[in-house]
């Protein structure tokens, strides 16, 4: 895939995302300022066509920025440098960090016993 083509998928996911929380923020404005949120054309309420106006027109001018196009090509080109681990690494780490996971938890669950009886023992509870 070439680096222009990740880059206008990776900008469509951002752009979705961006359309998502401004169609909640628009949505939450319109009822907070008290305006009606109707189906402008059929069932689509009006928040999420504001919404996809905004998002289109930030887009639309981000893509053209000569400074964060040319910054978007780079990471997408840096990113193509990165040396990703293998699938042995990959399960060895996860195993690791399984382990160690464990290995807190029960440190953890052991402090949380002695203080327990420690307070019960000051406090005169039963525990």
């Amino acid at each position: 895939m070439s680096d222009r083509r990740l880059l206008g998928f990776l900008w469509l996911v951002a752009v979705l995302a961006l359309w998502l929380v401004l169609r909640d923020l628009v949505q939450w404005g319109l009822v907070s300022a008290g305006l009606p949120n109707k189906g402008m054309f059929g069932s689509i309420p009006s928040a999420w066509l504001y919404a996809g106006i905004i998002t289109v027109i930030t887009a639309v001018i981000c893509w053209r920025h000569p400074v964060i196009h040319s910054f978007c090509i780079e990471t997408v080109q840096e990113t193509r440098k990165v040396v990703w681990p293998t699938k042995q690494e990959t399960r060895d780490h996860t195993i690791v960090v399984v382990i160690t996971s464990f290995i807190f938890a029960f440190i953890l669950w052991a402090f949380d016993q002695v203080w327990k009886k420690l307070f019960a023992l000051i406090l005169d509870l039963d525990a």
